[in-house]
């Protein structure tokens, strides 16, 4: 679970390294921008960010997480000012792809292009379309988090570069964190977790839809929580949620259907800005039951600590995940109760 998978373009091989293949390429230049989302929010993609920028002394990172259109302005300006060797880019917005565009007609470094998940043309305009396939040409290293996409990439007939690396977005957590984490979550989460004999968690940044439906999967955790609580009355679900403040109808919907079913004393939303890894530490099992994925972090969180992981089958999955079919509640059902009992 923790290999990293490299590709050569050139050979077409694909070459396993316990290294991380990202670290090692960036810890060859002087200086280096990351650009993307920098806790907080807390994220997969932030979160890796975060850890990537820590291991390394020659990186500098601009977070983009921030409101404004004036970000932008002090991009450029980073840009422009400063002498970066390399520019590692997470955030493919229209306008963070404009100023790099733009700013590689009079400045020289690498542009490493690091793509999370396999969205970036399913719901774009011809024009963005467009933009995305010119940015492509200026693309020295690209970097994908699972090899679907990477196909999905190649059967758009964009421009690839010679130099591209598949790897997971894992870096193992700072355990000397652990203490300062715990302290944010809130008493009744222990509450919560000291009464239960089994406890499961899955997690979401914000409340999503893909197709028309729940892309985190909260409605079929839900149901798959009511079913299993006829064979496990004490079980326990933890649902961590990031930002509870998107799509809040939805989610009163969900509270009420939690309400319905009588899992008010089974079924606990962490909200708010936290860290999750300790979780895994004490949960007995965690679900990723996403209906589109790029490489998830909290799979190989829970796999590095040794918690068992069900995952939906719609990309490749790290070794040792348990998959379930798609927005199947029944085989989900199956899978969870082989791990319990």
């Amino acid at each position: 679970a923790d290999r990293a998978l490299g590709y050569g373009a050139d050979d077409g091989d694909f070459v396993f390294d316990m290294s991380s293949l990202v670290q090692d390429r960036l810890k060859k230049y002087d200086k280096i921008l990351i650009i993307g989302p920098y806790p907080p929010p807390l994220g997969g993609v932030s979160v890796y960010i975060y850890r990537l920028s820590k291991s390394l002394d020659n990186s500098q990172v601009f977070d983009v997480s921030k409101n404004g259109f004036k970000k932008y302005i002090d991009l450029f300006a980073v840009l422009c000012r400063t002498k970066f060797r390399a520019v590692n880019i997470h955030s493919f917005s229209m306008t963070i792809v404009f100023v790099l565009m733009i700013t590689r007609l009079f400045k020289n470094f690498d542009l490493i292009a690091t793509s999370h998940n396999p969205r970036l043309f399913e719901e774009s305009s011809k024009f963005k379309e467009l933009i995305y396939r010119v940015f492509f040409h200026c693309i020295d290293v690209l970097v994908v988090v699972n090899k679907h996409i990477l196909d999905d990439y190649k059967s758009r007939d964009l421009h690839i570069p010679k130099s591209i690396i598949i790897e997971h977005a894992f870096l193992p957590p700072p355990l000397e964190e652990e203490d300062k984490i715990l302290a944010t979550y809130p008493d009744s989460f222990y509450n919560f977790i000291r009464s239960k004999t089994q406890i499961i968690t899955a997690n979401a940044f914000q409340i999503s839809f893909y197709k028309n439906t729940d892309l985190y999967g909260l409605d079929i955790c839900i149901e798959l929580t009511a079913k299993l609580k006829n064979v496990y009355p004490n079980l326990g679900f933890i649902f961590a949620l990031a930002n509870e403040k998107v799509n809040t109808e939805y989610i009163d919907k969900m509270r009420l259907r939690i309400k319905e079913l009588n899992l008010e004393e089974n079924f606990y939303f962490l909200t708010g800005q936290k860290e999750l890894w300790p979780i895994f530490k004490k949960a007995s099992l965690m679900i990723r039951p996403t209906n589109t994925d790029g490489d998830a972090l909290s799979i190989r969180e829970a796999l590095y600590f040794k918690c068992p992981a069900i995952a939906s089958d719609v990309c490749d999955r790290p070794t040792g995940t348990i998959l379930f079919k798609n927005r199947n509640l029944d085989d989900l059902y199956d899978k969870v109760k082989d791990v319990l009992c």
